[in-house]
């Protein structure tokens, strides 16, 4: 397998761009070309993560005429919107990190391709089946607008608890199968001079999740989808109630560690790692964001956030929100290789280097199977298999940022013993119900 360097260089290096003299006609519509792509068409390709690059290979080898420049860039928006307002976008583009692109405004503004001729499209790896098909059931509502999918986001971050394995077999503790075993386990590593739960109380988002997973592993995904639909009273449900409240045991029982309340997420982690606390929610990015900082033979490990009782509606109910939107400008030069280069990157092949080479899990169904991997990425990935289509997710975070943080916020008071639950329940669906009330808020709907 071509290492991240090498593929770029051969992709940016190894092909020399001909002209010619008027337009080839296009080939036939074919399961081997499904979007007639020309062969001779240059791919402009402009990324905000190397891996974004990787499909560049296989693209290559199937056109090989074709010149393919993938341009890795931390200043995606800053390069990007002129070409946007010029009529001169790339013909595919990956967007994450601080300088991201706004891509509700460029879907409002009719900048995006529609990506459902992708997902109907014969597989790359198998012309009887889709792509749709291929690929995590459930991690495509965050690209759509309006019911039209004008992004197709490729990393599957999972979350749940982590711990250390090796902590664990040293005092001969069991990951907890419920919501009272978590209890228990907390009151024995307290009793073992241990700060049992941390989190980065200056970023609560995190108990959010939380409380949230529980809810949905409860009372099922309609959930979560009534609270991203803004519908009268989702925040007073039943399912959220008890979660609340039994997240909220964390704080009545003494089983967070000391000054969890100030610490951000990378001093919440070294806390972790140093084995001052024994369990910390966050996503699978953790290992990477904290490399070079897990002490040898510590198994930093992941586990399910466990289920309030023994009858949920989800019962391997997983958190998995799917991130990393790859696009395809509508005014592309090459849209058609453009998306080409996607179906080509939900490849098994590329999926599974994105994932070895880059630790991190995608959303192509199976792509992460066989591979040698750390502890860490191993139990998300068998956690992601163990799940189904009992996959957990929610947008309102995306889609309503401001009152994300309401909810987090108004979250962070309860658990530091500032509001009851009732308190917690009314200020959060408050700021929901004035939300929906806002004409001035563009709002979305899951069906």
């Amino acid at each position: 397998m071509l290492k991240r360097r090498t593929l770029l260089q051969a992709a940016l290096a190894g092909a020399v761009v001909s002209g010619c003299s008027g337009a080839p006609a296009a080939p036939p519509v074919s399961p081997e070309n499904p979007f007639t792509v020309g062969g001779n068409a240059p791919l402009d390709v402009v990324v905000s993560e190397e891996y974004g690059g990787f499909a560049a290979s296989a693209y290559r080898k199937k056109y090989t005429s074709a010149v393919v420049t993938p341009k890795v860039t931390q200043q995606l928006s800053d390069e990007l919107l002129p070409r946007f307002a010029a009529g001169s976008p790339p013909d595919v583009a990956l967007s994450t990190g601080d300088n991201a692109l706004e891509l509700g405004r460029l879907v409002k503004d009719g900048a995006l391709a529609d990506l459902q001729q992708l997902l109907d499209a014969p597989s790359w790896d198998n012309q009887n089946a889709k792509v749709k098909d291929q690929l995590l059931a459930g991690l495509l509502d965050v690209g759509r607008y309006d019911g039209t999918q004008r992004s197709l986001n490729y990393i599957a971050t999972v979350y749940g608890l982590w711990y250390s394995a090796g902590l664990f077999q040293r005092n001969n503790w069991e990951v907890p199968r419920s919501w009272p075993d978590l209890l228990a386990l907390g009151t024995d590593m307290k009793a073992a001079g241990l700060g049992p739960f941390i989190y980065a109380g200056t970023h609560p988002y995190y108990l959010l999740e939380l409380v949230l997973t529980l809810a949905a592993k409860t009372g099922g995904p309609d959930v979560v989808k009534r609270i991203d639909n803004l519908d009268d009273g989702a925040w007073k449900d039943e399912s959220v109630t008890r979660a609340i409240t039994a997240v909220g045991e964390l704080t009545k029982r003494g089983l967070l560690a000391p000054g969890t309340a100030q610490y951000d997420h990378i001093g919440s982690q070294k806390r972790f790692l140093a084995s001052k606390a024994g369990m910390l929610p966050c996503g699978n990015w953790l290992e990477n964001e904290m490399k070079g900082l897990v002490p040898e033979g510590f198994g930093l490990t992941m586990f399910a956030v466990p289920a309030l009782d023994s009858s949920p509606a989800l019962a391997s109910g997983l958190h998995v929100a799917a991130t990393a939107p790859f696009l395809v400008p509508e005014k592309a030069k090459n849209k058609a290789g453009g998306l080409e280069y996607l179906r080509a990157l939900l490849s098994a092949d590329v999926a599974a280097q994105v994932s070895s080479e880059s630790s991190q899990l995608t959303i192509v169904r199976g792509a992460a199977d066989g591979l040698e991997m750390s502890t860490a990425l191993r139990s998300a990935r068998d956690l992601l298999t163990a799940a189904g289509d009992q996959v957990i997710t929610w947008y309102f975070d995306t889609w309503y940022p401001a009152f994300a943080t309401t909810a987090a916020t108004t979250t962070a008071q309860f658990m530091a013993g500032g509001l009851q639950q009732s308190e917690w329940t009314a200020r959060i669906q408050a700021a929901a119900d004035k939300l929906k009330q806002d004409a001035e808020v563009t709002k979305y709907h899951r069906d």
